[in-house]
């Protein structure tokens, strides 16, 4: 289709602000728990009018403590700390979309992608605890809602969650250490088998960067 190709030559780029939680060992299942704050950066290129590639960074805070769930209370744990996220997703609209469109202004979409993080925090238990980092490769998807604000900027809402490989987003060891308390020591402090999981939700402003080149298809602006 001419209209749906000359559209994927209209990059977008532009800026994200919302919040961002933890899910695991300390808070195993309520979404928006403790949220705290993030932003970050958006580029997204269109292929078509149903689909997108889009390269993010975002960064934003995690935390969680035993006092607002009770999973073990007597693990008193708790922990903060921001995370990076880097991820590349594609997007698919379920309708026919982009930024200026006369004929649909809005339209439903789901992302899926790959990613990698940079963690830096602290937590504390009731064996210690201290500071620690943790990265590696997470698996970003969601869905959300774009709408076309203006013939030049796009706004979207959007919820995805991050799948880690790891559970060390919140400090806790698989079992009590030995120098700490010793009636403990050995028993499972966090469960292994399931890895950590965090999460962004937000809107995102951009601006079609298109509006940079000298002409642009007539019977694409009408579409």
């Amino acid at each position: 289709m001419v209209i749906a190709s000359s559209y994927g030559q209209r990059p977008e780029a532009g800026v994200f602000a919302g919040g961002s939680f933890y899910n695991g060992d300390i808070n195993p299942g309520q979404p928006f728990g403790q949220t705290r704050g993030g932003f970050g950066l958006v580029y997204r290129h269109n292929l078509d009018t149903r689909l997108a590639l889009k390269a993010s960074v975002f960064r934003g805070g995690l935390e969680s403590s035993e006092e607002q769930y009770a999973v073990r209370p007597f693990r008193a744990a708790s922990f903060s700390g921001t995370v990076t996220d880097v991820a590349v997703t594609a997007e698919f609209n379920f309708l026919d979309f982009f930024i200026g469109s006369s004929k649909n202004n809005f339209s439903p979409f789901l992302f899926g992608g790959a990613g990698y993080y940079f963690y830096n925090g602290d937590y504390s238990a009731v064996e210690g605890g201290g500071s620690y980092s943790s990265t590696g490769f997470a698996v970003p998807f969601g869905a959300g809602l774009k709408y076309s604000l203006t013939k030049t900027i796009g706004v979207a809402l959007e919820w995805g969650y991050r799948k880690t490989f790891n559970d060390g987003l919140d400090g806790l060891a698989e079992n009590y250490p030995v120098n700490g308390n010793n009636n403990l020591y050995g028993v499972q402090m966090s469960n292994a088998v399931t890895n950590d999981w965090y999460s962004f939700a937000g809107v995102s402003f951009t601006l079609d960067l298109s509006i940079f080149k000298t002409e642009v298809c007539r019977d694409q602006q009408r579409f």
